[in-house]
């Protein structure tokens, strides 16, 4: 979809998992995890991240590599399989629901590994997915950084979603949030401005466009850079029950990984 030849008037509120991938490979190899399980989903998303966290891997330090179903709601034989090998770590791809069904069956089955993920559960819904929430205490999870400091309109966003049960659970709200303001603002610029069409104006309203998400500005793919990946760590309180995800550290193409 970065081919702007192939695909044109094609654009993302958020960096290509690519980039995600070779991150999160970084991250592992970082911290000494060579003994790797990939659990992803087979879908476009879970597919592509899975397979540029493998390339950006040093194949022995892969354990084994297995996709499930989107419709799959029994992670049984996928977690035997892991444990099985032997895996001591785990590279989970997946949405925070089925993400949630695999850290509990991992569980059950008496998993005491590192467990790492993708954007897709790097949320406190995931949380909010399980019986038992504690699971996720100590996951790690990563998630694009927004770019520059958070404005009054992130702030005001993250305060009006803070108050909304399905806005608070869900993932990528914010850029949801950006994605739909970009295109009611290039629908208005366009239909009123003769002559005009789509993608240009989306072009021109997503310069220096000041987010929920942060400040987006559009490569001439319509790709956005991003400035790196938050690593996020859960983090559970025994006292009062609540989650926490955290970004303890960052990681971006220049530095690599770092703390904040």
């Amino acid at each position: 979809l970065s081919d702007a030849n192939a695909y044109p008037g094609f654009f993302r509120v958020v960096p290509s998992d690519a980039m995600q991938g070779i991150a999160m490979a970084n991250v592992m190899t970082y911290d000494g995890m060579d003994n790797v399980a990939v659990v992803h989903i087979t879908n476009a998303y879970g597919a592509g991240l899975a397979d540029a966290f493998v390339s950006n891997m040093d194949a022995s330090h892969i354990c084994t590599q297995i996709g499930y179903e989107e419709t799959t709601t029994d992670f049984t034989a996928t977690v035997e399989s892991v444990m099985a090998d032997g895996c001591t770590s785990v590279f989970l791809v997946s949405y925070a629901s089925d993400g949630a069904m695999i850290i509990e069956e991992m569980a059950s089955q008496g998993y005491s590994g590192a467990i790492y993920g993708g954007d897709g559960i790097a949320e406190v819904g995931l949380a909010w997915e399980m019986a038992d929430p504690s699971l996720v205490d100590g996951v790690i999870a990563s998630k694009p950084l927004a770019g520059g400091s958070m404005s009054e309109i992130g702030q005001y966003f993250a305060y009006i979603c803070s108050a909304n049960a399905d806005c608070a659970g869900g993932i990528y709200t914010s850029e949801a949030y950006d994605a739909v303001t970009i295109m009611g603002f290039a629908a208005f610029t366009a239909l009123t401005t003769p002559g005009l069409d789509a993608a240009t104006a989306v072009m021109a309203v997503g310069q220096d466009f000041d987010g929920a998400s942060g400040t987006i500005s559009f490569l001439s793919n319509g790709d956005v850079p991003g400035p790196g990946f938050c690593i996020g760590e859960f983090s559970y309180d025994s006292a009062d029950g609540s989650v926490s995800y955290d970004c303890v550290r960052q990681w971006d193409m220049i530095n690599g990984v770092s703390q904040n």
